[in-house]
């Protein structure tokens, strides 16, 4: 209950603060922030074909590719019967931003986003 509540303030103090909720998630995100309920954001040094690469292959390490489009930089895969999409972007020529989505029976699973953004971040 403790934890809810700190949550919970921190969450309120962050937008009356600055208006913006995409704060670090107490809920332990360490390679990325959190932008919403069910998406993390990890910004990472490397080139858009590695990036590729390594998102690629941690998402079809955990679960099933349905969907890839490298020229978009979308990769949609079934991970623990959750939805995940990853959506990969070039920055600059040497940094990509990286978004992973899950969602699990249409509500947010940011603990898979979160697990998946670290693996992806542990590989980069």
């Amino acid at each position: 209950m403790k934890r809810l509540n700190v949550v919970v303030a921190l969450l309120l103090s962050s937008f009356l603060l600055c208006g913006c909720l995409a704060i670090l998630v107490g809920s332990g995100v360490a390679a990325g922030v959190a932008i919403s309920e069910d998406t993390v954001r990890l910004n990472k040094d490397a080139s858009f074909n590695h990036a590729w690469s390594v998102t690629h292959r941690t998402l079809k390490d955990m679960g099933e590719i349905n969907l890839q489009d490298k020229n978009s930089g979308r990769i949609e895969a079934n991970i623990r019967n959750s939805t995940v999409t990853a959506q990969i972007k070039e920055l600059t020529a040497k940094t990509v931003s990286i978004e992973i989505k899950a969602r699990k029976n249409l509500f947010p699973n940011i603990d898979l986003a979160t697990e998946i953004s670290n693996k992806i971040s542990g590989r980069l």
